[in-house]
């Protein structure tokens, strides 16, 4: 019999990390193209992701489950046994609404809708997963119409993680999105997480900063715009959106100087990073915008960044370490320093 309680755990460490060791209760969301198995590991695929912004957790989480298959045929046996209730009671506008609901799902209904319902012990334990208890019938198709919001995305190739941002950040990567996940003992094999820093040995304070996937991010960010005022010109910008308050914890925005040296808007730095992420095919999970500008924040308050000039640039001491005594960040961040450059000078020549 499945055991119910550590499915849901872990499609919750999947839903935070992105990856589990292989498990036969699980199999069903490979079948589904939910789940992608590589090697030792089952990884979340595309549709997954996809999947995964469209929704809460909860009813994320609640879908998968019921996308068991022995739940599945239940809950489309239960629902087709009241649509014909109702269809005999000559309540049309009930009917309507149930035809019209699940349209996903009728091939299914009709290939199924002679078997008998069999509300076994697992089917009870899943109903109190998902339901919180016997479930009624507009309940469930209220969960049916959710789960029609997934679809079937073209995946890209999942390449095992490395040991540098360049081969870390790079098209395909699942990232999440949580920017205060708790940190891995040892990093995943596919999924970029947060993690204990120990492929090479670095400066603490590049450790840090190479241990939590946004913090990477925002360093080398910072990193452009300085490079950009070592060159002579502004490029790029973050700024506070109350200058008033540019210590307290808020939206920032971020400007780009044009090709023209034009002052433009592109609007919060989350969605900056998310619209980034995007075209580069960095494949946020769950796929929401990252809250990165709390990061900023972390990084003021560790010294790694600071307000200056109206706007939040790496701190000296910092940016000194990072060029003078590191060679990950620094030498080894390059690739993906430059692909974020690139698509600031597309920005800057567009707008």
């Amino acid at each position: 019999m499945l055991n119910v309680t550590e499915l849901v755990k872990k499609l919750n460490v999947l839903y935070d990390y992105g990856e589990i060791d292989h498990n036969e209760s699980l199999n069903y969301l490979i079948d589904l193209n939910f789940l992608k198995s590589i090697e030792d590991k089952l990884v979340i695929t595309k549709k997954w992701i996809n999947f995964s912004g469209k929704v809460s957790r909860e009813e994320f989480i609640s879908s998968l489950l019921c996308y068991y298959p022995p739940l599945f045929i239940t809950l489309l046996l239960r629902v087709y046994t009241e649509a014909c209730i109702i269809g005999k009671s000559g309540d049309s506008k009930a009917l309507f609404e149930f035809i019209n609901s699940i349209p996903e799902f009728a091939d299914t209904i009709l290939k199924i809708k002679h078997e008998i319902i069999d509300e076994n012990e697992e089917i009870k334990a899943l109903y109190q997963a998902v339901f919180k208890g016997y479930p009624q019938y507009l309940s469930i198709l209220s969960e049916l119409k959710i789960m029609q919001l997934t679809e079937d995305v073209s995946d890209l190739e999942i390449l095992p993680m490395g040991a540098n941002p360049n081969e870390n950040l790079i098209q395909g990567r699942r990232i999440t999105s949580s920017i205060y996940l708790k940190g891995l003992k040892d990093k995943n094999k596919f999924t970029l997480t947060p993690y204990e820093y120990s492929d090479f040995p670095v400066e603490n304070e590049v450790g840090e900063v190479l241990s939590y996937p946004w913090k990477t991010f925002l360093t080398i960010l910072s990193m452009v715009i300085s490079e950009y005022k070592v060159g002579g010109f502004e490029g790029v910008s973050i700024r506070p959106t109350d200058i008033t308050n540019p210590y307290n914890v808020q939206e920032l925005q971020l400007y780009i100087f044009n090709a023209k040296g034009n002052e433009i808007k592109v609007g919060s730095l989350n969605n900056f990073v998310y619209e980034f992420c995007t075209k580069n095919d960095l494949c946020l999970f769950p796929d929401k915008a990252p809250e990165t500008h709390k990061v900023v924040f972390d990084l003021l308050g560790e010294r790694k960044m600071d307000f200056k000039d109206g706007e939040y640039v790496l701190n000296e001491e910092f940016n000194d370490l990072i060029y003078s005594k590191d060679i990950i960040v620094k030498n080894r961040s390059r690739k993906f320093k430059n692909l974020i450059k690139d698509y600031i000078e597309e920005l800057r020549n567009t707008l």
